[in-house]
């Protein structure tokens, strides 16, 4: 019977025995397997059923098992029931069916299930099955990094590392993912897998992984930090940057580059010196080379650049000088070392084996598999500071060794989106600590997307640039002056959330969120939890950001945006920039944003340390922050927390500073405080006191005095970010106050201020007024009706809301408006009102919109297709068909005439076509094909020719050839010519005939 199971896939069979041993559950099935059931502790489980029953407990290294002992399982109680087993533990009961073998979790402190296997386990000698059963509101996440997604309702992944570093690609695959219905899985295996959230079946999940081994831990929480918290317990808390890491880094390569003198009007020309200058690789051309120290020419060296970043006054924390070369001149890179720390920047180094370090290597930049020990290596070499890992890729457990760093072709809108999205789903799998490339690693050449790109990743964990790679210079300022500026602001305002990193960074290592998607905060409202605004994230609790992610401009050239969600509708948004305020609950649309103004919203109550004890308040109602401080250079330290409490009520606003709790060596504890509170009004009196004793403080009539003051009160009405002054003009109102230096760890401080007043009309509802006449149906055009947007049309010009499957879309003026961003083939019900000031009419009657089926739904999948031609490594023939448009497929060797490419396309059955796109690379045209024939098969051996030698151009736009009624089971293409020394391609796709 083993045997059997060993050979032919199978469900696992009923039930039929069960014991309880030293530390397991020992459960007997009747088609042969035995499986042990562990109790680890509350809420974690472990299910292992091995064909060779040799049960391996430390089957990887990944997992953490020597932490738990035997109580939980001590505790645990089974009982029988006529059709099933029943392991009880705290409030936790894991029923065991008998026939047929099914599992169920069941919380007793909700009367509900968990979790619950929709049919047995699905086991053969090369793969395992799962089957859960899904909710109605359910919705899945994990995975690892999904460049492109974090939700996964409807979806199916890969579990398995691709080389794919745009949409669609998998940079970590971690075979963990967890519910909104309160459970996670992680399964102890190395082997690739596919997990299918209702995709192929609506209303089944199904996990696969091509391993014999079932081993899987359920983890068990009410929200997503309990689940991360137990998934850490298994493998290991995130690591706590140093502080130097939040910094902007610079990664590049001055061991092999080449530089030939070019001039300012070329795209890619960088400004070194006086002179103009672009990469190049051919010798003879070259005018200079990189090197470390100027061992060649020292304008072209990485001390240079780091000359460079400080005469354009862009601070530079941390630096990777050999990106892609294994540097062995050991003595080059110890003496770039000691120069790179004289100017403050840590060093790092690059490398994808297992190497000596050079000496005062702060930091090193590898692979997920070599990172645990070049923790240890840096760790032992310098027992006083913290050892820092970047890894390029990463799996289960990498949190606690490395940060995930990734780059990407860049010049393109469509990676913003991407990429938040993609970060978003590494958080949401236990790595919070993650960060892609400014503009990219290679491509560029945009400057308005270089701009966009860098302001938004100053609110991400990781901030750097991805150099020499490509044509394009990355740095930040590669391009004119008021490029480098806007950048150079935003560098300096991360300077002042470098506390807020880090106490995230520290919260991190408890389950927190760093990058966080709405539902973590709002997690009532249901659209949170799709991919409805995956193009916004909140950084912690208090920061929501909305990137720019497309060119999109209105008439005065700046960014137009829709779409934008503000969450929660007793919440108030405060613009970061402009201090506007928001009501949240609604959907806001037709806004504006110059280039240097990022959408970057603060929320009512929020509570920063803008550095050094100056503190910014946003008050609104009762809110607390806690604020993470320590030794950040050392391995093992001490650390503080400051809290600050803040209340209003009854127009009064109480703010509590405690003293600090905890201290390390040599903390100066002499320190002054600074309060920025925002508010709309001056405030009649305000009462400070010091150890519950009242000080009085001298108010400031002018900013100057104040500033020179000891102690002081001012009030401002021309409060603002200084950083951004040049930009907007200083027009918000702030209480701001000045308290001389004081022993931390002893004082407490107690501000009160009455008559006070922040954003009181914000949250106020509309007046339905009778007078406004409720609106006729509004008009939908079905031919401007997309799988992704439509139009509605109404007779009058009036302003007007707009609710949409139950959201609230505002800010629409005009007789017409586009959504954008929609799900294909959806229902969206709608109703509308006329809006004048703060009054509305009632409402129309509902209607309804369905998208149409987007054209990828007609694209046809697993495709099998073969080559005369091999290709490339990191570019296999696979990426051709697997409908993932960041990957590219490359050959090794040119075709001709004579030697033609031949190509050969097969699909699972015979399909009745619609039309073949050819998607042309987007990095450069040196691989299109330019003659191409293509013959068809319905039974694989006779073909028939379709096209014969049809001339294509080299451009970036895709290639159509129309396919109508055309059946095949085979499809042959014929290349003869290209653009280059390879033929290269994103994507061929075949499309289905429409039903």
């Amino acid at each position: 019977m083993i045997q059997n199971t060993q050979t032919n896939q199978h469900q696992l069979g009923a039930l039929t025995g069960a014991s309880k041993c030293d530390h397991y559950y020992e459960l007997h099935f009747a088609t042969g397997e035995i499986a042990h059931f562990y109790v680890l502790a509350d809420g974690i489980f472990r299910l292992l059923i091995d064909p060779e029953q040799n049960f391996t407990e430390n089957r990887t290294e990944t997992i953490q098992l020597t932490q738990f002992d035997n109580s939980a399982f001590a505790k645990s109680q089974v009982r029988a029931t006529n059709d099933s087993l029943i392991i009880h533990t705290g409030n936790y009961q894991i029923i065991f069916g008998q026939n047929p073998a099914v599992i169920s979790i069941f919380d007793e402190s909700l009367h509900h299930n968990r979790m619950h296997q929709s049919q047995p386990l699905e086991l053969s000698s090369t793969k395992t099955r799962e089957f859960l059963t899904e909710n109605k509101n359910e919705f899945f996440y994990g995975g690892g990094l999904q460049n492109g997604y974090f939700s996964h309702r409807g979806h199916k992944i890969a579990i398995k590392h691709d080389q794919i570093t745009g949409k669609g690609g998998v940079i970590m695959p971690v075979p963990f993912f967890w519910s909104n219905a309160g459970y996670g899985e992680l399964r102890n295996t190395t082997a690739a897998g596919t997990y299918d959230f209702g995709k192929t079946k609506r209303g089944v999940t199904v996990l696969t992984h091509q391993d014999a081994v079932f081993d899987a831990f359920y983890l068990l929480g009410t929200n997503p930090q309990e689940i991360l918290q137990r998934y850490y317990t298994l493998t290991g808390k995130p690591m706590l940057l140093p502080k130097y890491a939040l910094g902007l880094g610079h990664i590049g390569n001055f061991c092999t580059t080449l530089w030939q003198p070019s001039q300012a009007k070329e795209r890619n020309a960088s400004k070194i010196g006086n002179n103009y200058y672009t990469r190049t690789k051919d010798e003879k051309a070259a005018s200079g080379k990189a090197s470390l120290n100027g061992e060649e020419n020292y304008q072209f060296s990485a001390r240079a650049l780091i000359d460079r970043y400080h005469a354009m006054h862009f601070p530079l924390s941390w630096f990777v000088p050999n990106y892609g070369v294994q540097a062995n001149n050991q003595q080059a890179l110890s003496f770039f070392n000691e120069y790179a720390l004289n100017q403050d920047v840590y060093p790092g180094f690059w490398h994808q084996s297992e190497v000596e370090l050079p000496e005062k290597t702060a930091f090193t930049f590898t692979t997920n598999e070599i990172a645990t020990k070049d923790k240890a290596q840096l760790q032992n070499e310098s027992q006083t500071k913290r050892s820092l890992v970047l890894a390029d890729s990463g799996s289960t457990g990498m949190q606690k060794n490395a940060a995930l760093i990734f780059g990407d072709v860049g010049g393109n809108w469509g990676n913003v989106a991407t990429q938040v999205a993609g970060m978003l789903g590494a958080n949401l799998s236990g790595q919070p600590l993650v960060g892609a490339a400014v503009d990219g690693l290679e491509g560029g050449g945009n400057a308005q997307i270089n701009v966009r790109d860098f302001e938004w990743k100053c609110f991400t964990p990781l901030l750097f640039n991805f150099d020499d790679q490509g044509n394009f210079s990355k740095n930040p300022f590669a391009y004119n002056r008021k490029i480098s500026d806007i950048n150079l602001a935003y560098l300096k305002l991360r300077q002042h959330l470098t506390n807020y990193l880090y106490t995230l960074n520290e919260q991190a290592k408890n389950g927190a969120l760093i990058m966080r998607p709405l539902f973590s905060d709002f997690p009532d409202e249901l659209a949170n939890y799709t991919a409805q605004f995956g193009n916004e994230f909140m950084l912690g609790s208090d920061l929501l950001i909305a990137p720019i992610t497309n060119g999109r401009e209105d008439e005065n050239g700046d960014s137009r945006k829709d779409n934008l969600y503000l969450p929660g509708k007793k919440t108030m948004w405060i613009d970061l920039f402009t201090g506007k305020k928001y009501a949240g609950g609604k959907v806001y649309n037709n806004l504006s944003f110059p280039l240097w103004h990022l959408p970057v919203f603060v929320r009512g109550g929020s509570i920063f340390d803008w550095g050094k004890r100056d503190f910014l308040l946003y008050p609104q109602d009762q809110s607390e922050t806690v604020i993470y401080n320590d030794n950040s250079q050392a391995a093992e330290s001490n650390n503080s927390t400051t809290k600050i409490f803040s209340k209003t009520e009854n127009e009064t606003l109480l703010v509590t500073i405690p003293p600090i709790e905890g201290n390390w060596e040599n903390q100066d504890v002499e320190q002054p405080t600074k309060l920025t509170i925002m508010c709309d009004s001056y405030p009649d009196r305000i009462t400070i006191k010091i150890n519950d004793q009242v000080v009085p403080v001298e108010e400031y009539g002018s900013l100057d005095a104040f500033n020179h003051a000891r102690e002081g009160i001012f009030y401002n009405t021309n409060y603002g970010l200084d950083e951004f002054k040049q930009y907007h003009k200083n027009t918000q109102t702030a209480l701001q106050i000045k308290l001389a230096s004081r022993d931390i760890t002893t004082t407490k401080i107690e501000i009160t201020v009455h008559n006070f007043n922040y954003g009181k009309k914000v949250l106020v509802h509309e007046i339905t007024s009778g007078v406004l006449p409720s609106p006729k149906l509004p008009a939908v055009d079905s031919s401007k009706i997309s799988a992704h947007s439509f139009e509605l049309a109404w007779p009058h010009e009036s302003a007007v809301q707009i609710e949409v499957n139950n959201l609230l879309y505002v800010g629409i003026t005009g007789k017409n408006f586009t959504f954008h961003e929609l799900t294909p083939n959806t229902r969206y019900i709608i109703r509308m009102r006329y809006v004048i000031g703060n009054k509305v009419s009632e409402w129309s009657d509902l209607f309804g919109v369905i998208t149409k089926h987007a054209a990828k739904d007609y694209a046809i999948e697993n495709i099998e297709v073969t080559s005369n031609c091999n290709s490339k490594e990191n570019h296999p023939l696979s990426y051709l068909t697997d409908l993932k448009l960041a990957s590219e497929w490359q050959t090794r060797q040119t075709v001709s005439p004579e030697q033609p490419l031949e190509l050969t396309f097969t699909f699972e059955k015979v399909e009745k076509l619609s039309r073949m796109v050819y998607v042309p690379r987007n990095i450069d045209h040196n691989g299109d094909p330019l003659v191409v024939s293509i013959a068809v098969s319905t039974d694989g051996e006779q073909y028939t020719t379709y096209a014969d030698h049809l001339q294509w151009k080299a451009d970036t736009k895709n290639k159509v050839v129309g396919l109508r009624d055309v059946r095949a089971k085979k499809v042959h293409l014929t290349i003869y010519q290209s653009s280059g020394p390879i033929i290269a391609a994103r994507e061929i796709i075949f499309f289905r005939a429409k039903r």
